[in-house]
């Protein structure tokens, strides 16, 4: 179950800024980035089981370093047309809205007015 777990908040953190911020480039880094994560997934899981033997606080504390791994790591490498990694934009001002993530979702091959896909884009403020 912690390698799922694992998979799918790092999944969750990377698709975070990818969607976020559409203007990216660069596909071999995006393929690196996701075998990254998977093998990632791995190493959370088999620490996971190493961790068994202690306490429950460390686990948890070891599953939430991951994704938020995933987010500074990609937030501050990811390719964009602008030159500036997402988190760089983001901390001069630039935010993710809808109509960003209506690209992002386009510019992944998603519909985004699908069921899915509109109920993500309900997460991020109008404007």
């Amino acid at each position: 179950m912690a390698l799922i777990r694992a998979l799918i908040f790092g999944f969750l953190a990377y698709g975070l800024l990818v969607v976020g911020y559409p203007d990216w480039k660069g596909e071999i880094y995006h393929i690196v980035m996701i075998s990254a994560i998977a093998g990632g997934a791995v190493a959370v899981w088999f620490l996971d089981k190493i961790l068994d033997l202690g306490t429950g606080t460390a686990k948890v504390l070891l599953e939430l370093s991951f994704p938020i791994g995933i987010l500074l790591f990609a937030g501050y490498t990811m390719p964009q047309k602008s030159g500036k990694p997402p988190l760089t934009q983001f901390a001069q001002g630039v935010r993710p809205n809808r109509d960003t993530a209506r690209r992002g979702f386009d510019r992944l091959g998603v519909n985004p007015n699908g069921p899915v896909a509109s109920r993500v884009i309900g997460l991020f403020p109008a404007r």
